[in-house]
């Protein structure tokens, strides 16, 4: 006598724990790709940016007009220290002043937003991109899979359900890797 284990063969699917489809935070045409598939990245890492010729147009007009702007408060300033002008002449220099400086943090912030990033730490598992296409939030196109943390799922047949438990022996074989990995159930669900 020895102990019977009665096994059953079925078909898994190995999946990245973290696994993310990026698009970006606003729609646009691709101008540069900065990535391919195989490469690691990092979060942060820029991936793909979209056209942004308007955006730096704005940038660089608002940078004209603050320096102008700038000029105007530094005089109006210093002018309403010697106690010469109106404060309403002072303070209007100074909203001016604050508010190209908050129109360019605008521009920035959608410059930015033209960016797409990695998420998460992986590798970029999928690049359906290509320079001069349209891409916009939701759309697929890029994917950064994390493979530090796999996982295997596997559907059983309804006559083995009630059979498969959590912490249940199972033995895992890659036919491309030609290697086997034991390991355990970690979730079985109903």
């Amino acid at each position: 006598p020895a102990p019977f284990s009665h096994l059953i063969e079925v078909q898994a699917r190995v999946e990245g724990d973290e696994n993310v489809m990026v698009s970006p935070e606003t729609p646009g045409t691709i101008s540069r790709i900065f990535v391919k598939v195989g490469d690691q990245v990092s979060p942060g890492t820029l991936l793909a940016e979209l056209e942004n010729s308007v955006y730096m147009k704005t940038l660089a007009e608002l940078e004209s007009t603050r320096d102008f702007t700038n000029t105007i408060y530094l005089k109006q300033k210093a002018l309403w220290d010697q106690k010469i002008g109106t404060e309403i002449q002072f303070l209007q220099a100074k909203n001016s002043l604050e508010s190209i400086d908050r129109k360019m943090a605008t521009v920035r912030q959608q410059l930015e937003m033209l960016r797409i990033k990695s998420p998460i730490r992986g590798t970029v598992d999928a690049m359906d991109l290509k320079v001069g296409q349209a891409f916009a939030p939701g759309l697929p196109g890029l994917r950064v899979v994390n493979f530090s943390k796999l996982k295997i799922q596997a559907d059983v047949a309804e006559a083995y359900i009630s059979k498969v438990k959590k912490g249940d022996f199972v033995e895992v074989y890659f036919p491309d890797l030609k290697s086997s990995v034991k390991a355990s159930i970690s979730y079985a669900g109903k």
